[in-house]
């Protein structure tokens, strides 16, 4: 029997493609709050780059959820590209606010990069990652008896 803590690789993977998901969400519906009309957010560089590049991380999170080795290549070297994007923006401009997008971008980065290998024995294996979501569970718990 296998303990419910026990992180398996198809876990594993299941959870950085849940990141992935999450920090586009995160991207895009800030960059719709900044078309909306928060100005703050829109000096921060959130807007109509923001959406798209939040829509193609949630597009990205997917394709890696259902098993897409490039999908979470891609991934890995887009939030590196942020990362040093948000550090040069840092350097620039001297507040928080893109050391924060820094450190999130580095977080995924490095979940993706030990994803790497774990995908590479899935996919050997002939096995997906975990596509459940416990949100979902949760939500649509009562629907499925």
């Amino acid at each position: 029997m296998v303990s419910k803590d026990k992180l398996t690789p198809e876990k594993s993977v299941g959870l950085a493609a849940n990141l992935t998901i999450f920090l586009g969400i995160l991207y895009t519906s800030l960059g719709i709050a900044a078309i909306a009309g928060i100005t703050s957010l829109s000096i921060r560089g959130y807007g109509i780059k923001g959406i798209v590049i939040g829509c193609v991380i949630i597009g990205l999170g997917y394709g890696i959820r259902y098993g897409s080795k490039t999908c979470l290549y891609i991934a890995t070297v887009l939030f590196g590209l942020l990362a040093a994007y948000f550090m040069y923006n840092f350097v620039l401009s001297k507040s928080i606010n893109p050391i924060v997008r820094f450190a999130f971008s580095i977080w995924a980065t490095r979940t993706l990069a030990r994803t790497i290998p774990v995908m590479v024995r899935l996919k050997a294996a002939g096995s997906l990652p975990d596509r459940s979501n416990r949100y979902m569970d949760f939500f649509f718990k009562p629907y499925t008896k």
